[in-house]
């Protein structure tokens, strides 16, 4: 395909006049495996806080490759690794539903965020649902968090540490993690990190660190599994590069492919486990969701959001991705995502419909 970047530099542009974002990157995975980037007004490998696409790099991937190795499985029951856990259906609660977010927690993190560490740890392991597990699809932080937990226990490392060893170092991925001012290994200088949000609940504006407020709280425990997480354009099309290219051996299947649906069933849910009302979704990953991956989506289209401005959108039949990074939510956030959804949609067709 004959690659357009005046067309996606316009694209950034108008969405600046229209005041969506400032700073924007876009990368693109083509199909022959080459990557382009269109930024604007900032360089191609400025660093983003990602926020929720922490869920996938490198939560759910974690995840699935321990699932992959044998060492993990959709079945396990949570409480085996959080003995903790005290709410009610606690026995039924499988990795599978945290995974899908098919677990009923009806509880803002956000409200949380005036706990301590432990208090909000101890309002999930205490929260009583409404509804059995798997009844019903409902995509928050919570199911992360647990998520994030179980990996650490499981690998005795925090997420920083499996995510540099499984992923961020093998691939090159130097400017990808937790704490970007701090850290010991790579770290980057505040200039080149992109500025988030003037944050009313901390009282200033926020820049190299942890933007989501009850993850921002959790950090002084550990890394959580639901945000937090800083990367570059540069850095997260080698990650998905890596999951295209179906590594490890396996990840593409699992990514890509409905969980709930009837003929997957058997492969990935648990035993006796009944399909989520209104659930479209992988293992980590959404699917198929034109809001912000556009019309030009087959069933197999997997991607991700997060609350900042950053998104994945990946088809992989054609075998070729969008990732964007931009400061949506500086200087203050808007009430709802609808503007960076149709801003997300636009640039995937725009990208997509040349394929």
């Amino acid at each position: 395909m004959h690659f357009d970047d005046y067309s996606i530099k316009k694209l950034l542009q108008q969405a600046e006049s229209e005041n969506v974002f400032h700073k924007a990157v876009a990368g693109f995975i083509l199909p022959d495996g080459s990557v382009r980037t269109v930024a604007l007004n900032t360089p191609e490998n400025t660093v983003f806080d990602i926020a929720s696409l922490t869920k996938v790099c490198p939560t759910s991937t974690l995840a699935l490759s321990y699932i992959l190795e044998g060492k993990l499985d959709v079945d396990t029951k949570v409480v085996e690794f959080i003995p903790e856990l005290q709410t009610n259906y606690r026995e039924d609660i499988r990795i599978f539903h945290l995974l899908t977010h098919s677990l009923d927690y009806r509880v803002p993190m956000k409200t949380l965020r005036e706990l301590p560490p432990e208090g909000i740890l101890n309002a999930l392991y205490t929260y009583q649902f409404a509804k059995a597990p798997g009844e019903d699809f409902n995509y928050g932080n919570p199911a992360s968090v647990l998520l994030g937990i179980i990996l650490q226990r499981l690998a005795g490392a925090d997420l920083q540490q499996q995510g540099r060893e499984r992923f961020f170092e093998p691939l090159g991925m130097t400017r990808s993690g937790w704490d970007p001012l701090s850290r010991d290994w790579n770290p980057v200088p505040k200039n080149e990190i992109a500025p988030t949000e003037f944050c009313n609940f901390r009282g200033r504006e926020i820049q190299g660190e942890i933007h989501d407020e009850s993850a921002w709280v959790l950090r002084k425990l550990f890394p959580v599994g639901s945000a937090g997480m800083f990367s570059c354009v540069p850095d997260l099309l080698k990650f998905v590069k890596m999951v295209l290219n179906d590594e490890p051996k396996g990840i593409l299947d699992l990514v890509s492919r409905n969980a709930f649906a009837r003929e997957d069933a058997a492969k990935f849910m648990p035993a006796g486990a009944t399909a989520a009302e209104g659930a479209c979704t992988a293992l980590g990953w959404e699917l198929a969701q034109s809001k912000f991956m556009g019309s030009h989506i087959s069933p197999r289209t997997f991607g991700k959001t997060g609350f900042t401005g950053a998104s994945i959108v990946c088809d992989p039949i054609a075998g070729a991705a969008v990732v964007l990074l931009s400061d949506f939510t500086y200087p203050h956030r808007e009430p709802n995502a609808d503007r960076i959804h149709a801003f997300r949609a636009c640039l995937a067709d725009a990208f997509f419909g040349k394929l």
